[in-house]
């Protein structure tokens, strides 16, 4: 007898979905339909993947099916119960069951009664691989008193990165950077936890300094984990909670700007980067996510915004990577925050895509035409760039790859977003502004990969270029490392704004350590007439000793 005919005997109407979900696991599911176990992946919970449509799922309560969600990986909007799992793949690991004459959850039982028909044998074997999943990913807690966490020491790893001593002494960062001690026992070739070390001093234990970021779930003062960082290290302390807790900075009286990046290095790179253009004031928070961003770890920050006090005119501000994963996590937040005004729900997009459904409530009706239009006159700059240089084989792969798709779905209107940082950054973009929420959430990308990357590019420029002349916006114009070069270049610009009748400041400086930078000359033209003009001492000296 199948657990579909047993099911029957006891409900002869309708099996209720919580029998459903209590008697059917999503691993089970996920591996008769062709998923398979990343054993090396998931120390903390079970990590399967159905390589046809590059999907990779993280299960949370592997032991109870009933209690058992998922997660795909990279995507929080694309998680919840196996009701969720199976709807969302409606259209692709279950194409077979996507039946447009049908309501969708009728699609979706279908799916849970042909796998209650599954002969009992087969249904066993595929629930054998649940224990072993469920035992390999056991966590312990997090326990702080586990960890030898020391004030941070003056000679750290982050000077290696280029950050400053003093952004690290600045308000935002006091206390939240630390020093980790790992104690290594040759005995044994293994760390030991702190507790062990104290219990045996008699050892003799080898140690090594990591710079430890502590991490918080914004429901306590408690710290919930620690991300440590070192040449070769790159890890959360075991026990440490990734998926609700962040770091976060120290907040100022009122804050105006919310930062958040997907790393505490980052944070830190681009708070000086901010002081390198001369922006001290303390006005900001910083928030990590580890290298991710979860459902919970948004909760935890809006928890968080929520309870600081505000300017009036305060915002939010995406600082992921330049990458197409940091695009990823724009839309993502952005899809959150702006679901009161405009649900999109997840929906399966295939390979490289990213899919939603939009809202069809008459509601909703402006706010779902204004995207669409935006996105068919995206769509139109995309296609005419292509008919320019004409479309041959590897062009079109290359035009589907940017162009945003639009479909139907059932009753629904369909969008499918190619994973690539145009189409993603255009999408958010969108969203921002047809959900009103432009003016409360910023987007701000680095020149390069991450804001360390900009941080390093900018020192490594100082190890080339003594000098620098900028304008107002702090656009670098020239480059050199003569004094009496660069005292000739400001003359010449000066002259030529003069000529325009421009209005335009313009400053001269020294690079200094860790990318800092000294104003030695300012000139400032106001419609074409000099109205400041000013020069150090020891630049006049300096240009004096190279021409003498």
């Amino acid at each position: 007898m199948t657990k579909f005919d047993e099911l029957k005997e006891r409900f002869p109407n309708l099996i209720p979905v919580q029998e459903l979900r209590a008697n059917v696991s999503i691993i089970e599911l996920a591996v008769q339909y062709g998923y398979k176990p990343l054993l090396r992946k998931g120390r903390n919970r079970p990590v399967l993947e159905h390589s046809d449509f590059g999907d990779i799922i993280i299960i949370k309560n592997p032991q109870d099916a009933s209690q058992q969600v998922y997660q795909r990986a990279g995507d929080f909007t694309d998680s919840g119960t196996i009701i969720d799992f199976i709807r969302n793949r409606l259209s692709t690991v279950f194409s077979i069951y996507d039946r447009p004459g049908n309501h969708e959850f009728k699609n979706i039982t279908n799916v849970l009664y042909d796998y209650l028909r599954v002969d009992p044998a087969r249904v066993s074997q595929n629930q054998q691989l649940t224990p072993k999943l469920a035992e390999s990913s056991v966590k312990q807690p997090f326990a702080k008193e586990k960890f030898d966490v020391r004030p941070l020491e003056e000679d750290n790893y982050l000077i290696t990165r280029h950050i400053a001593p003093e952004i690290l002494l600045r308000p935002e960062f006091v206390n939240k950077v630390v020093t980790h001690i790992a104690h290594f026992n040759p005995e044994s070739s293994r760390t030991e936890d702190f507790l062990t070390v104290k219990e045996h001093p008699e050892r003799n234990y080898h140690q090594f300094s990591n710079v430890a970021f502590p991490y918080y779930n914004g429901q306590s003062t408690e710290v919930t984990g620690l991300e440590l960082r070192n040449d070769n290290l790159k890890v959360h302390a075991p026990g440490s909670d990734r998926f609700s807790s962040v770091f976060v900075s120290n907040p100022p009286p009122k804050v105006q700007s919310f930062y958040l990046m997907e790393s505490a290095i980052d944070a830190l790179s681009h708070r000086q980067l901010r002081s390198i253009s001369g922006d001290n004031d303390f006005n900001s928070v910083y928030f990590s996510t580890g290298g991710q961003l979860t459902l919970q770890q948004v909760n935890t920050i809006t928890r968080y915004i929520g309870s600081f006090e505000k300017t009036a005119k305060w915002c939010i501000v995406l600082c992921f990577d330049g990458d197409t994963k940091g695009h990823k996590y724009d839309l993502q937040f952005i899809q959150q925050l702006a679901a009161v005004n405009f649900p999109l729900k997840t929906t399966a997009g295939g390979p490289d895509r990213v899919a939603y459904l939009l809202p069809e409530a008459e509601t909703f009706r402006p706010t779902r035409e204004a995207l669409l239009n935006r996105i068919e006159l995206y769509n139109n700059t995309v296609l005419s760039q292509f008919s320019q240089t004409g479309v041959g084989t590897l062009g079109q792969k290359e035009l589907n790859g940017q162009l945003i798709a639009v479909g139907r779905v059932g009753k629904q209107t369909q969008i499918s977003i190619p994973q690539a940082c145009a189409p993603l950054s255009a999408i958010c973009g969108f969203l921002l502004e047809v959900s009103g929420l432009a003016q409360r959430i910023k987007i701000e990308k680095s020149c390069t990969k991450d804001f360390n990357m900009d941080l390093t590019q900018e020192v490594r420029l100082g190890d080339e270029f003594r000098y620098a002349i900028k304008d107002e916006t702090g656009l670098v114009l020239f480059n050199g490392n003569s004094p009496a070069d660069m005292a000739r270049t400001m003359q010449q610009i000066m002259q030529q704004a003069e000529k325009d009748v421009q209005s335009k400041t313009f400053i001269l400086t020294e690079r200094q350590p860790f990318g800092f930078q000294k104003p030695q000359v300012e000139i400032k033209v106001e419609r074409g007439k000099v109205i400041r003009s000013i020069q150090t001492p020891e630049f006049g000296e300096r240009i004096r000793l190279e021409t003498k």
